[in-house]
């Protein structure tokens, strides 16, 4: 089935409303969409504390937010919180070359991440960590960073010795006027609450700095966590899809700009090798030999070990048309992910999903979920040119995208459904917004964790309850924490004392690695891996057991890592840390995927029913995958760490995935037991922050306040 979507026009504010001080830093040229004034305007509103602006994809919702900044006579800071160290990159570029034309000096600009801060530490060796990073949020009026960063400044982290230990995160009411997240969407419910806790500190701080949160497909999360908090009443809503600022067709009268191009969409319920195998490469090489030179294509795709494997599939072919392909994966090292921006076909997989404004006329895409459907279909029809490797314009004259959907997603979009007819028929030309609407219907809607905020949730604001409390800040704090009871109880449904007491509780009993996880961010990375790709002369950092079931790899000690990494020039010190377990020298991909089993220890047989499908700390496992020679030096490590995790016993992988709906970001593992005489168990067990997810969707309360009742399988 193919369909046409009509181009897209943003409405134009009318040049007679547009604020004086904006007009007067405007650059040539330039017109801002009503959106962007209306958010301007919000954000300067002394009655207004949090902005959600939901303009389309290609609308300038980022230069929306930054127009305070951009025209302010004196301005303070802006903070932006990006879900990605690509959409960093990406927007630091964008920044850098706007600023000036804004008449801003373009070194306003700074980027601020966990590898940056470790790169600035290591040059100024006699900076803390804290240190260096109030450095660089007093050096620039524009931070680009992400959440993370943030959220360890809201819960207390970074300190400095013989300051308070409120030192550092009272400084960004003073530096920052306003705080932006961007792509927030992409968060589950246990980002908002981290969110969410932080902005409600900083509310009770004068000045508090505005919260805007950008998104072109909004989670309902946000507001209605947003709602059950005194900061419901001081929310501005920006909706231009409900305020008629979109046009869709042909190019109406003066007054709009186009956002998006129109373009066909084929769908195929295949998947991206399927669709390769019955023909999909020739069709590519065919929109290349029909529309070179104003040609560029992505493919993008769920797995990154598919990606890999496509990117050495096409090569061979592509090359003798003179063609470029570059993979953009959460393996791929820096240097080539950035250079995979220029190649004629980009192979990515969730690492372009989010907000990069990469310039293609062609793309291929995989989607697992209504939201990634729309994610991916969104980075076409941005632009109508690029610049080639050789630095020349070149024009694009025709949009085309090959989704490849589940079956059953195709099967509900071209066969009666639901008791009705097909959404769509073949040839047929329809609205981008007809198109969302029709594909959030058709997908299922996973898993949503509603008990988290109440189970694990409540044990971030008691981190920052706690750190009033201390000596140090006990009688300073005092008001701030009775307001911030009533607000946190307001957020998360349960009292922050006694979370505060729970938490004490849990870390007597040997639990305090729950609490670890869930007042971390996205979670913590026991398994997090240093890996050293010498064929791209680049460091990264990925999860263990995805390494040992897609590569082929060379276990490595912490010193001769070094070593290797200081020999293609690059710093050693993030890896001396101790955030990565385990050093790999990668040798290649495997040609295909490995089972992997978690054997647990053989106690675990022996537990009751009462630590099934519960978070519990685990203590210890090993791991058994076939091709790694390594493998019993591993587990000799592995064994004696402890780690958060929950098991369903009897119940394999897929089927508790199916059972439950969930989310493919949630990663479930076959285990092993042997308990000897008890004999051997089997099931499916979750690490980390998926593990505290599953004990919140498995543990309901039912109306009325009963008692906590187990989902048993």
């Amino acid at each position: 089935m193919q369909l046409t979507t009509l181009p897209v026009y943003s409405k134009l504010a009318d040049p007679a409303t547009v604020p004086p001080e904006i007009r007067a830093k405007l650059p040539a040229g330039w017109q801002l969409s009503e959106h962007q004034i209306a958010t301007y305007r919000a954000l300067r509103d002394p009655n207004v504390d949090v902005v959600i602006n939901t303009a389309m994809t290609g609308d300038g919702k980022s230069l929306a937010g930054l127009l305070p900044l951009l025209t302010a006579p004196q301005p303070n800071g802006t903070l932006a919180l990006f879900p990605t160290n690509e959409l960093i990159a990406d927007q630091y570029a964008s920044a850098a070359s706007a600023l000036p034309l804004w008449q801003r000096p373009a070194e306003w600009v700074g980027t601020l991440f966990g590898a940056r801060l470790d790169e600035l530490t290591a040059a100024v060796e006699e900076l803390s960590r804290a240190e260096t990073l109030l450095r660089e949020l007093n050096t620039r009026r524009l931070v680009l960073s992400n959440p993370d960063i943030l959220h360890a400044i809201l819960q207390f982290r970074y300190q400095q010795p013989g300051r308070a230990p409120t030192h550092v995160v009272g400084q960004l009411p003073l530096l920052f006027d306003q705080l932006t997240f961007d792509e927030f969407h992409i968060f589950e419910t246990p980002q908002v609450v981290a969110v969410l806790t932080g902005l409600l500190f900083l509310a009770t701080q004068r000045p508090a700095p505005k919260a805007l949160f950008l998104s072109a497909t909004p989670s309902q999360q946000v507001q209605q966590l947003l709602q059950r908090t005194a900061m419901s009443a001081r929310l501005r809503l920006i909706a231009p899809q409900r305020e008629g600022w979109y046009h869709h067709g042909d190019g109406p009268a003066t007054g709009w700009r186009p956002i998006l191009q129109g373009c066909t969409v084929a769908f195929s319920p295949q998947s991206a090798e399927e669709w390769l195998d019955a023909g999909g490469e020739e069709v590519i090489l065919r929109w290349f030999r029909d529309h070179r030179p104003g040609a560029r294509a992505a493919l993008i795709v769920n797995s990154v070990a598919t990606a890999l494997r496509l990117v050495e599939r096409l090569r061979p072919a592509f090359a003798r048309e003179g063609l470029l392909v570059e993979p953009n994966t959460g393996i791929t090292g820096p240097r080539i992910r950035a250079a995979s921006y220029q190649a004629d076909l980009l192979v990515g997989t969730s690492t372009v999903d989010v907000g990069v404004d990469f310039r293609i006329n062609l793309l291929i895409f995989e989607s697992v979920s209504a939201g990634t459907f729309l994610q991916r279909l969104g980075r076409l029809g941005r632009h109508t040119s690029f610049r080639d490797r050789d630095g020349r314009e070149q024009q694009f004259n025709a949009f085309a995208a090959y989704a490849l959907a589940p079956p059953f997603i195709y099967e509900r979009l071209t066969q009666p459904w639901a008791g009705q007819a097909p959404p769509f028929r073949d040839g047929e030309t329809i609205t981008r917004e007809q198109l969302v609407s029709v594909i959030e219907q058709v997908f299922p809607r996973p898993a949503s964790f509603d008990q988290y905020t109440r189970l694990w949730g409540k044990f971030l604001p008691a981190r920052v309850y706690h750190e009033l409390s201390r000596k140090e800040t006990r009688v300073s704090f005092a008001t701030v924490r009775e307001e911030l009871k009533q607000q946190y109880y307001k957020l998360t449904g349960t009292s922050v004392v006694k979370a505060c007491r729970e938490w004490h509780e849990r870390k007597q009993q040997g639990e305090g690695l729950l609490i670890d996880e869930a007042q971390e961010f996205r979670g913590g990375s026991p398994f997090n891996c240093g890996v050293l790709k010498e064929d791209e002369g680049d460091v990264v950092s990925y999860d263990l057991f995805w390494l040992l079931a897609n590569a082929r790899l060379e276990l490595l000690s912490l010193e001769a890592f070094c070593v290797a990494v200081r020999a293609i020039g690059k710093p050693d010190a993030p890896y001396r840390r101790g955030y990565q377990r385990f050093f790999f020298r990668w040798l290649g991909l495997r040609p295909q995927r490995e089972q992997i089993t978690i054997i647990l220890l053989p106690e675990v047989v022996r537990w009751g029913p009462d630590r099934h499908q519960v978070a519990v700390v685990l203590p210890g496992i090993t791991v058994d995958c076939a091709g790694h020679e390594f493998l019993p030096r591993l587990n000799r490590k592995l064994i004696n760490q402890q780690c958060v995790g929950l098991i369903v016993p009897a119940c394999e992988p897929r089927q508790l995935r199916r059972q439950l709906y969930l989310p493919p970001g949630i990663q479930l593992w076959p285990y092993s037991a042997d308990g000897g005489d008890a004999g051997v168990q089997t099931g499916t067990v979750a690490f980390g922050r998926d593990a505290l997810l599953l004990d919140s969707k498995f543990h309901t309360r039912p109306p009325g306040g009963a008692s906590e009742t187990p989902l048993i399988f």
